[in-house]
């Protein structure tokens, strides 16, 4: 098991939120002084039964989000999202089915415009949705009474490491007295501590910018940003509503607990 779990930290070894969940998953899984008293057979079944102990809690964390996070969405309201994130999907799909109304306001979402990917998908479901170039955010932040954002992991401070272009909505939204909510799973709970953007590995992604660029210009080609926790307003978990500056008891909890 544990070199299954290896495997699947290596598919991506910048990914927090797969180095997260395969940390949890094994701490989860583990945790039990029962192994130490049973024989191979007994061990294995138990092992399997809090892997799929585990997996069942995982699989339910979006739908726990979804619930919590509808008080926060009122009549008439409009919501900035930016990039596609399958939790905030999850939030904005439980409000529309709850018969609320609202309007999305997507962001682009460079360098991989997963912005275009979610505005199709609420499309879909009958949602007015308007698609933003990333530049603008602060053009169009009047209009808006909430952001909404995913997260790739939240960090002990109580900040998140998330796709480019977040930690600059949180800014503008933060100047602008508009909250900043997040919606991400208890898996995603990281032991890391960055202090500033160059704290993290690097998690480059290819950039197309439709012209032929010049050898001699360097590009930045970083996919994700750290976002300080004094800019976000909440965050909705399968662990609860929490502000940021709870977070790093929840992940006390989960590591010592799990």
């Amino acid at each position: 098991m544990f070199i299954r779990v290896c495997a699947y930290q290596s598919w991506d070894t910048t990914s927090i939120s797969l180095t997260a969940g395969c940390d949890l998953f094994m701490r989860y899984v583990t945790r039990t002084s029962a192994l130490e008293y049973e024989d191979f057979n007994s061990a294995r079944s138990r092992l399997i039964e809090r892997a799929e102990k585990f997996g069942e809690i995982s699989s339910k964390a979006r739908r726990i989000i979804a619930m919590l996070s509808q008080d926060s969405i009122f009549y008439g309201c409009t919501i900035l999202v930016h990039g596609f994130s399958i939790v905030v999907l999850e939030v904005l799909k439980t409000a529309a089915q709850n018969k609320k109304l609202f309007r999305v306001f997507c962001t682009e979402g460079r360098p991989d415009r997963t912005g275009l990917r979610l505005s199709n998908e609420l499309a879909k479901l009958d949602v007015p949705v308007k698609l933003l170039i990333d530049s603008a955010v602060a053009y169009t932040m009047d209009e808006v009474d909430m952001v909404f954002v995913g997260a790739d992991g939240v960090v002990e401070s109580g900040g998140i490491i998330n796709m480019m272009g977040t930690f600059q909505i949180a800014l503008v939204a933060h100047s602008m007295n508009k909250p900043v909510y997040v919606a991400a799973e208890s898996y995603k709970f990281a032991r890391l501590y960055p202090l500033d953007q160059k704290d993290m590995a690097p998690a480059l992604r290819p950039i197309d910018f439709g012209v032929p660029i010049p050898s001699k210009v360097e590009v930045e080609r970083s996919a994700r940003i750290y976002t300080p926790p004094q800019y976000l307003t909440l965050l909705f978990t399968d662990l609860g509503v929490l502000t940021p500056s709870v977070v790093s008891d929840e992940l006390i909890q989960l590591y010592l607990w799990s």
